[in-house]
């Protein structure tokens, strides 16, 4: 199979977004309340969304920006993002990997104070 740079650029992305819909007022009756419908947002920004009632229908649109208008009901309904814990764990293992106490400590303290005679001793 040959692959087209559009299709290279989309799957080195990986950008896909899950998130959620939360109702504070039902105004339908239809829906619930709470956690009401959950989706995604993949790499080209259209926007897949599934309904957690009792009528489970897919729909998908354009950008995350028509859900809003479309279901948001003037506030009453709000799109909450998932975090991303893989992107935040593989941050933080980085900034670990590459932290040095010692050299944070050298910067912050005094150069002639005990602490640095006793640090350069070691």
């Amino acid at each position: 199979m040959m692959r087209t740079k559009a299709m290279m650029t989309i799957q080195s992305g990986f950008d896909m977004k899950i998130f959620y819909l939360n109702r504070t007022e039902d105004e339908s009756g239809v829906s619930g309340t709470g956690r009401v419908a959950q989706g995604f947002i993949f790499d080209n920004g259209k926007v897949a969304v599934t309904w957690l009632s009792e009528h489970p229908s897919v729909t998908v649109y354009d950008n995350i920006g028509e859900v809003h208008a479309i279901h948001g009901h003037g506030g009453k309904t709000e799109v909450i993002m998932d975090p991303d814990y893989k992107k935040a764990f593989g941050e933080l293992k980085s900034s670990i990997e590459n932290f040095n106490l010692s050299e944070v400590v050298k910067e912050k303290i005094p150069v002639d104070g005990h602490a640095s005679k006793l640090m350069s001793k070691n």
